[in-house]
């Protein structure tokens, strides 16, 4: 099969000429009413807007910054938090149980080498 290019018809140059000449017309307009001073505050609020428009899109949208990819991160760190927490308690309660036993194991020999003392004292 053999792709033939298709001309554009007159009509379709024609509008295509157009809409490139308003989009020309629009940047001499633009670039004018920069420099006209009853346009200047009007100018200063669209670049705000832009800016805010920008952010607000970041935000919204899908990328690294979103709001949804960085709850998505907060919401893992929680998880991990969670997790070490969980952890933590199990460590605790197994340490202080085990504390207690070797407590309990260190008052069982001293008492153990007090009686031997007291055995070896009435020896004597």
């Amino acid at each position: 099969m053999e792709n033939k290019r298709q001309q554009r018809t007159p009509a379709e140059i024609i509008a295509e000429t157009e809409a490139r000449l308003e989009r020309l017309r629009l940047r001499q307009a633009q670039a004018e009413a920069k420099s006209n001073p009853a346009l200047s505050p009007l100018m200063e609020e669209k670049v705000d807007l832009q800016k805010d428009i920008r952010e607000a899109k970041k935000l919204l949208g899908t990328g690294p910054q979103s709001a949804v990819t960085r709850i998505a991160k907060h919401e893992a760190w929680i998880e991990k938090i969670n997790s070490e927490m969980a952890d933590a308690e199990a460590i605790l309660a197994q340490a202080n149980e085990r504390m207690a036993e070797v407590n309990a194991e260190i008052s069982r020999q001293v008492e153990t080498l007090l009686e031997t003392s007291e055995e070896k004292a009435l020896e004597a």
